[in-house]
């Protein structure tokens, strides 16, 4: 059975409910409100590892505005990533987050933490901002293949086929 199409006629796939994956489908449901937005999560939560990263307090980004200096913080990639960071870098964050009520401090290494030391600040902002723009968050839906049909995506989770107009795939280390 494959799914039908929403009033607006798009929708867009997150594959994995991880930082990444929230980050995509927030921007993408905030340029495209009327598309239907969903995270599609193998598991039965989001964010695991945003809650342990930087032992619970949640290393969000480095406080580094050069991009010469930030790529070396990335031996294996920073040369890829130089034009993304030029596309959004650690002020973009910052300011990503302040817009969002999350104020970011920085300790003596540079890395940078919510003012609150808790990795729950994050991900409640997160999980804010899905639930305020209507993205649904699909726990325990399990991708086993991802094909072409026409100019759609068909994604067969957990046995049954589904139509997306656009993919993302956020999966992690997957």
């Amino acid at each position: 059975m494959t799914s039908s199409l929403t009033s607006s006629g798009k929708k867009i796939a997150i594959i994995g409910g991880g930082a990444a994956g929230f980050f995509a489908a927030i921007n993408c449901k905030t340029n495209y409100p009327d598309y239907q937005v969903d995270i599609l999560e193998k598991s039965n939560k989001t964010l695991s590892k945003v809650k342990v990263s930087g032992g619970g307090r949640c290393n969000v980004t480095h406080n580094c505005m050069d991009i010469a200096k930030l790529m070396k913080f990335y031996p294996r990639g920073g040369k890829q990533l130089k034009k993304v960071f030029y596309q959004f870098n650690p002020a973009h964050t910052i300011d990503w987050f302040k817009t969002r009520g999350v104020e970011l401090k920085t300790e003596t290494d540079n890395r940078m933490f919510p003012i609150s030391d808790q990795s729950h600040t994050i991900i409640n902002c997160f999980q804010d901002e899905v639930d305020k723009l209507g993205i649904e968050v699909k726990l325990g839906y399990s991708v086993s293949s991802l094909n072409t049909e026409g100019i759609r995506f068909n994604i067969c989770i957990n046995d049954e086929n589904h139509l997306y107009d656009h993919v993302i795939i956020a999966a992690g280390g997957n």
